[in-house]
């Protein structure tokens, strides 16, 4: 049975794991070329409005939205569907990497996540993209009204083992409020961008069914240079 809540928030132990932190070359290699393109870089992959709503309807004739990540206490607004997961998951297994920690009494590396579940082959309308990239756990985001994620940084080391693309879906981006760096964000409908998520960051829905999928790619030097190669401008 999976987990009601996701385990509460707890902090890496930076201090006394730094020399196992000590960046490679090629995490710096990457690092510096992503920071060279910006904090929310879009990119020039095309998703069709239509072939989208198909997709994601039938998520819901199948039943796959759970709740994302539920903390206990905490009413938030959020569900999801699990694209690519740990060996075994199906879309509507735990998500959310805490959730996941809760589950397994501790918490797999983003890289791991890299099987197809059913939700995969029916996402259609993501495939150029996912198929492109080197993929790690990928999901389905949905955030209604009232729905938020708070501050927070994804990643805080060099040393991170993947990095961000998020696709902003549908036409509520104007009701989807980002603030990163300290910096509002709009996001382009229908786009995939780069998100520099080590930069502190929120957001927010002002209005149900605001859909992006996550998707963290392995950081090596030819990913990012795929990047580079679909800029949007």
């Amino acid at each position: 049975m999976e987990p009601k809540y996701s385990v509460p928030n707890h902090c890496f132990d930076y201090a006394n794991n730094a020399q196992a932190l000590v960046p490679t070359i090629e995490d710096i290699s990457c690092e510096l070329q992503l920071q060279v393109i910006g904090d929310c870089v879009p990119l020039n992959f095309r998703i069709n409005q239509n072939e989208y709503q198909k997709n994601v309807k039938i998520f819901k004739d199948k039943d796959w939205f759970r709740p994302f990540q539920p903390k206990e206490g905490i009413t938030n607004d959020r569900e999801s569907v699990l694209i690519n997961g740990l060996e075994g998951d199906e879309p509507t297994s735990v998500t959310g990497l805490s959730h996941v920690e809760a589950k397994l009494g501790y918490m797999p590396g983003e890289i791991e996540f890299k099987y197809p579940t059913n939700a995969y082959k029916e996402f259609t309308c993501m495939h150029p993209i996912f198929e492109y990239f080197d993929m790690g756990r990928i999901f389905f985001i949905r955030l209604n009204a009232g729905g938020f994620y708070p501050w927070h940084r994804d990643h805080f080391c060099l040393q991170r083992k993947t990095f961000r693309l998020i696709a902003f879906l549908g036409n509520n981006n104007d009701q989807l409020h980002w603030t990163i760096n300290d910096a509002p964000f709009n996001a382009l409908r229908n786009t995939v961008y780069y998100i520099d998520t080590r930069k502190a960051h929120r957001l927010n829905a002002s209005q149900h069914k605001c859909d992006m999928v996550v998707m963290n790619v392995k950081k090596d030097w030819l990913n990012v240079n795929r990047i580079l190669s679909h800029l949007k401008y």
